[in-house]
């Protein structure tokens, strides 16, 4: 709740105040009939109730302290005074809102989003601001807004690759020296190994199935990260990771085996949870006890 009236009241002063440093006068009180001094109580209430809100520990957190108080009082007697039918003054004033909320709101979350905790990144504002004027005039636009969204996820995909480089080349050298050192050790196409540790006479499950296993996961570095326990897990056969969907249409019921699954055939570069990571290599002990049966 206190998130929700720090945004209200952050569009609120915005809106309010267009222009911080207008040299306006104050108004000076004059309280000679009942609606003077209602127009003036109104003005004590409204303010009253703002504190109230959290406005002063807002414009505190914003830096803007006892020493700016002038210059905020400008920027509520500039906006206040905004007629609603001067469309070109309506027009400049909801420039500057979103200009505002585009500097010190917008950039710095895309920001976060794509460069993380590096402070050292940054988005450049004049290209930012650019691309925003061209999308709105609809001329000069250098990447169309069909190919925007594509643009930066493919940039947001190779930033976020060079950041986890080191994981990369961890988990794939650890493959890499799985397959080379173990002769059991079977590789699909898709980059999937596994070794069979005892081969069921079963039948081997197909995409359409449900089936029963007992299984543990772990990283590359022994970490647990989950197991059926000691009561087994059921599941469809194509509803978890690449890697298991792959792995359990080719070995039969009653088998054991030990799989060592990419990323790329697992969680991805976005990793799930705490304990897996972005880029992780899974291994599953598995045991595939049954394909289960449809009841009718």
């Amino acid at each position: 709740m206190k998130n929700l009236v720090k945004v209200s009241l952050f569009s609120l002063v915005i809106g309010l105040g267009v222009t911080l440093f207008s040299c306006n006068a104050q108004p000076k009180a004059d309280l000679k009939t009942d609606n003077d001094s209602l127009s003036y109580a109104s003005g004590v209430n409204v303010r009253t109730g703002f504190s109230q809100q959290g406005l002063d520990q807002y414009l505190e957190e914003s830096g803007i302290d006892s020493t700016y108080t002038n210059d905020f009082i400008a920027g509520v007697i500039e906006g206040a005074k905004l007629n609603k039918d001067d469309k070109k003054a309506m027009a400049k004033a909801l420039g500057q809102q979103i200009g505002q909320q585009i500097g010190q709101q917008i950039i710095p979350s895309i920001e976060g989003q794509f460069f993380g905790a590096d402070s050292t990144q940054k988005l450049n504002q004049s290209n930012f601001l650019a691309g925003f004027i061209a999308a709105s005039t609809k001329k000069n636009l250098k990447i169309t807004p069909e190919a925007a969204q594509e643009v930066a996820q493919t940039i947001a995909a190779k930033i976020k690759e060079k950041a986890n480089a080191g994981v990369i080349a961890e988990n794939a050298k650890f493959l890499a020296d799985n397959k080379a050192k173990d002769k059991d050790v079977k590789v699909t196409a898709s980059g999937l190994q596994y070794k069979v540790i005892t081969l069921g006479k079963g039948a081997i499950p197909a995409a359409t199935d449900v089936v029963k296993v007992h299984y543990r996961g772990t990283t590359i570095d022994g970490q647990e990260f989950d197991s059926s326990k000691e009561e087994p897990a059921q599941f469809p056969v194509t509803g978890v990771i690449k890697g298991w969907t792959e792995l359990l249409q080719l070995i039969p019921v009653g088998s054991k085996v030990t799989a060592y699954i990419p990323y790329d055939l697992a969680y991805g570069e976005q990793g799930a949870g705490d304990r897996i990571k972005p880029y992780a290599t899974l291994i599953f002990d598995i045991e595939l006890l049954e394909i289960v049966k449809e009841t009718k």
